[in-house]
């Protein structure tokens, strides 16, 4: 049996990929979100790119935190409601039970692993874009497939031929890389706009290299290893934002078959008012930056505007231009 805890877009999307491998599911899902859920029979995912959707029946669901006969937890929340999932968690987690934190970012698999000491933990790194739609109904919008650190064959083959890719990594690089992209998505957030604005109009694309650059000095500082998911090193990506037009998007869409469409679900938080992650992306390149000593002004600038928004009642969106003089 595997555990999915929290069933946003992630969540679902994982949920209906284990179903369709033929794997048994049982979500896990707070007391208030029952009823919501209650009304949906399917778990249903669209792709975007031109593939079936995935619909499976829905799976058990429980509001309890219960690890007997579970194999694999998957938590699939956000970061600021991590601490109440490890806070239902018992004491004791069991050998024969795997934890796979699926958070942006690097800091959930330290936090199980500080809080648990010798549990097994595998980070699993979303490299798709997805949104909610609606309860247990997703929409993929790039090509589905994950990271996951770990050598368990067993866990590395759950997904089957289900269609969701999984490749295996040894060490934090990838999930560093992914971060250091995920710096797009405070950009997104602030003016309301997808990874294609970002990629394509240039004072976006100047406020993500700028961003990138603080952030990569930093790694490079504190000798932390990074894979961007974009097959080419940093200075060559560098060239591609700040020279190539709209390389940088051709790029995106070619490898991983991201559409004008797609936007980070941090630009549909602050739509609805909820808190974002922005401490966990662009707040984490900040406190290592304190670190090492490198000064991190822009992500700084960032997270602060971030979070200025998230405390509006209704958030004005900025310009491209105006984020940017912002940053300058």
């Amino acid at each position: 049996m595997h555990m999915i805890i929290g069933p946003g877009a992630v969540g679902t999307v994982l949920t209906a990929f284990l179903r369709h491998a033929g794997e048994p599911v049982r979500l896990r899902v707070r007391e208030e979100d029952v009823q919501d859920l209650q009304g949906s029979s399917h778990v249903l995912v669209d792709r975007v790119r031109g593939r079936p959707p995935v619909r499976v029946a829905k799976p058990p669901m429980s509001t309890q935190t219960d690890f007997d006969g579970v194999e694999t937890v998957f938590i699939c929340v956000k970061h600021p409601d991590l601490p109440a999932v490890l806070d239902a968690f018992p004491a004791d987690i069991p050998d024969t039970t795997t934890i796979v934190p699926c958070l942006n970012g690097v800091g959930a698999a330290q936090r199980i692993r500080q809080r648990f000491p010798g549990s097994h933990v595998a980070p699993l790194t979303v490299m798709f874009n997805a949104q909610l739609l609606e309860p247990l109904h997703a929409r993929i919008s790039t090509k589905p497939n994950v990271l996951i650190n770990s050598d368990d064959k067993a866990l590395l083959g759950l997904f089957g031929t289900s269609g969701l890719q999984v490749q295996r990594v040894h060490d934090e690089a990838a999930a560093w890389g992914k971060l250091l992209i995920n710096l797009a998505n405070g950009i997104c957030a602030l003016t309301d706009t997808t990874f294609h604005d970002v990629l394509a109009n240039p004072d976006l694309r100047a406020v993500f290299v700028t961003l990138l650059d603080e952030a990569t000095t930093v790694l490079d500082k504190s000798a932390a290893r990074y894979h961007l998911p974009v097959g080419m090193p940093y200075q060559a990506y560098r060239k591609l934002l700040t020279h190539g037009g709209n390389g940088a998007w051709w790029l995106e869409k070619y490898r991983h078959g991201l559409t004008k469409s797609s936007y980070p679900s941090m630009v549909a938080d602050l739509r609805a008012g909820r808190p974002t992650e922005i401490d966990e992306l662009g707040g984490e390149i900040v406190r290592l930056g304190q670190l090492v000593g490198v000064p991190t002004p822009a992500n700084a600038r960032v997270v602060k505007m971030v979070h200025a928004a998230e405390a509006a009642p209704h958030p004005t969106p900025m310009s491209a231009r105006d984020l940017r003089d912002a940053l300058a």
